[in-house]
């Protein structure tokens, strides 16, 4: 058995200190002109990692990123603390009720915005050569995820260029939000799916319609009364001597390892029960903007930078991007999402013009493509050449929206929004 030494130690703080202060020093920068922090993150990695780094000085490269069991699992455990906490932030954009209220246009943009990449994307993906699948993976298995990775919307990146634009509030604004709120419930619903189908997860038809139900039944439960169950006991901390708002941080992020714990157990993977912990202190009254800001600024400082950076660690973007494939998957999702919004606009009875603006909207991909392909390229249903062409077109779909949000907001002019 191995342990961990002292050795271990020493160079698993350099990997962090080096990591971290290069991911937050370039995402910095990006956010200065306006570029998603998440590109910088990336980018951090991309430097450190084969794809330069690992071209121009070899030796050290392999001394502070050793291909040693031990020292990466030390740093995927706090990546994997990433990917979680992301999860768990993107759920605080998530409001229900607005969703709800929002009424019948939402629904059908959020729907139909979901189910026209995957009917578009579907037939395109299942005629890939073999050798772009995961090791797990079959032409229908493979098919299927990469359409519904080109379906996700980031809402994140949604609500950023939004409140940039100072629209969030507005009609448009709103049922822009909430019209990708159940783009991501229902499309990390299709994706737990598809999870199910790809070994070891793999069971009979009977197991699988019951761990449907399962999901079904958790996230009603979750959306109903989690949100009362966080306020009561959210009300009971405060009554107590511990320190503010410390104990409610620590109690909403308690909630996400509780709710990811259960979607495990389920046989589910977590990343659902922590994104569902998100939504649920959205729907809190009793979590205000600041304590949920202060959660997020502390998990987007530390935890998330540190996931994406270490994907570039993994793999050499230079060998492993292909042209096609990149040009295809970049097409079909930015494309079949504009359509599907747009085409669920027009079914609620929306103008052309907010019938656009809610096809761009739904446009970038950003960390929530990036996840579902990190999540893909683990269980081996993707190579390394896909993975490569979902990043790529989940940056290059984050860069396009803000201006091109900008455009049509533009064009509509104030009193139309």
């Amino acid at each position: 058995m191995h342990y961990i030494n002292e050795t271990h130690i020493l160079l698993f703080l350099l990997q962090v200190l080096v990591l971290l202060g290069l991911a937050r020093t370039l995402s910095v920068i990006f956010e200065s002109i306006k570029v998603p922090a998440i590109v910088g993150e990336i980018l951090a990695g991309i430097l450190l990692g084969p794809t330069l780094f690992g071209r121009l000085s070899p030796t050290f490269q392999d001394w502070l990123f050793p291909q040693d069991g031990i020292q990466w699992t030390m740093l995927e455990t706090v990546s994997w603390l990433g990917v979680f906490f992301l999860l768990l932030s993107s759920g605080f954009h998530v409001d229900i009720g607005k969703a709800v209220r929002s009424g019948r246009a939402a629904l059908l943009i959020g729907i139909v915005g979901v189910l026209v990449p995957i009917l578009i994307g579907f037939p395109v993906f299942s005629i890939f050569d073999p050798i772009y699948w995961g090791d797990k993976a079959n032409g229908f298995s493979f098919a299927l995820f990469l359409s519904v990775a080109g379906s996700i919307t980031a809402i994140s990146v949604v609500a950023r260029t939004l409140n940039d634009l100072e629209i969030s509030k507005t009609p448009k604004g709103s049922l822009a939000l909430s019209s990708c709120a159940i783009n991501d419930i229902f499309g990390w619903f299709l994706f737990t799916i598809v999870i199910s189908l790809v070994p070891p997860h793999s069971t009979d038809i009977l197991v699988l319609v019951a761990s449907v139900l399962g999901i079904i039944g958790f996230v009603i439960l979750s959306l109903t009364l989690g949100s009362r169950m966080l306020g009561k006991a959210l009300r009971f901390v405060k009554t107590t001597p511990l320190p503010q708002p410390v104990a409610a941080q620590t109690l909403i992020a308690s909630l996400g390892l509780l709710c990811g714990a259960i979607t495990q157990w389920m046989g589910i993977h977590a990343i659902l029960g922590f994104f569902l912990a998100g939504i649920i202190a959205r729907s809190a009254k009793e979590v205000s903007d600041d304590l949920r800001k202060s959660v997020s600024d502390t998990l987007q400082a530390i935890f998330v930078p540190l996931f994406f950076a270490t994907l570039g660690l993994k793999i050499d973007f230079l060998t492993g991007m292909a042209l096609w494939p990149t040009v295809i998957f970049c097409t079909v999702a930015i494309a079949g999402k504009f359509v599907g919004a747009w085409l669920g606009a027009k079914l609620g009875k929306q103008s052309q013009q907010t019938s656009i603006l809610m096809g761009i909207t739904f446009i970038p991909g950003g960390a929530m493509e990036i996840v579902v392909a990190s999540l893909a390229l683990e269980l081996q249903l993707i190579g390394h050449t896909i993975f490569v062409a979902i990043v790529f077109a989940a940056l290059l779909s984050s860069i396009l929206a803000g201006p091109l949000i900008g455009m049509q907001y533009r064009r509509m002019g104030p009193g139309n929004i």
